[in-house]
């Protein structure tokens, strides 16, 4: 008996001994390149990215640019949003002002999958909002939910989803028909994309190159 507990204490080591190997693995994943500094860039089609607030949708084309000098656990990335309409009627327009995306240090999820949260990084100016008589901006933050990226180490490439969650803005205008609820804080807004985003290896001029982009 006593020599059957010691084997059951030894495999129970060694899985949690597995365990950890395998968190670390997880949490040292990094985005890479063939070479660098590598440039990625990956474009949506028109309504594919939806920012949801307490008045409704505005959804729009993106452009994302992201540079990488070296391996890195996180990855900067530069929206252009164009083609934007609000709550299904109005001319929008989103300006990034001084802020990115960071994306998080990517976390394996099964092969070639990952999730990596997100970090809204602002200088002095937050993103900005704008339809008719509404206005809304969102500043630095943590939101919850998170980037689900896919690997396609063939292609050498990967694509990028969103699905971000209590994301906090706030509502600097509300005008005549605006179908917000007042000016202020707010919170519980949400920002996702209906398909995902491919991004590709560019070189400065924005003409494809054969550096392959990776995440592992």
């Amino acid at each position: 008996m006593i020599r059957n507990l010691k084997t059951l204490g030894v495999a129970l080591c060694a899985v949690l001994a597995l365990s950890v190997v395998a968190a670390s693995a997880a949490s040292a994943a990094n985005y890479t390149a063939s070479s660098y500094p590598a440039i990625g860039t990956g474009t949506s089609a028109v309504g594919n990215d939806v920012f949801k607030t307490e008045a409704g949708n505005v959804e729009c084309k993106s452009h994302f640019t992201g540079t990488l000098a070296a391996a890195s656990s996180t990855l900067t990335v530069t929206p252009t949003y164009t083609e934007c309409k609000a709550f299904g009627f109005l001319n929008a327009t989103v300006t990034m002002g001084t802020c990115d995306y960071q994306f998080q240090a990517p976390t394996l999820v099964s092969a070639d999958n990952y999730t990596a949260a997100v970090k809204v990084v602002c200088g002095a100016t937050p993103i900005t909002i704008t339809a008719g008589t509404c206005k809304a901006t969102v500043g630095a933050q943590s939101p919850a939910g998170n980037v689900a990226i896919t690997d396609e180490t063939a292609a050498g490439d990967v694509k990028v989803k969103a699905n971000v969650t209590g994301i906090n803005y706030t509502v600097t205008e509300d005008g005549f028909a605006c179908p917000f609820g007042g000016t202020g804080a707010k919170t519980g807004a949400t920002y996702t994309q209906a398909s995902s985003i491919t991004f590709d290896a560019v070189n400065s001029k924005g003409e494809p190159t054969a550096q392959t982009i990776d995440v592992g």
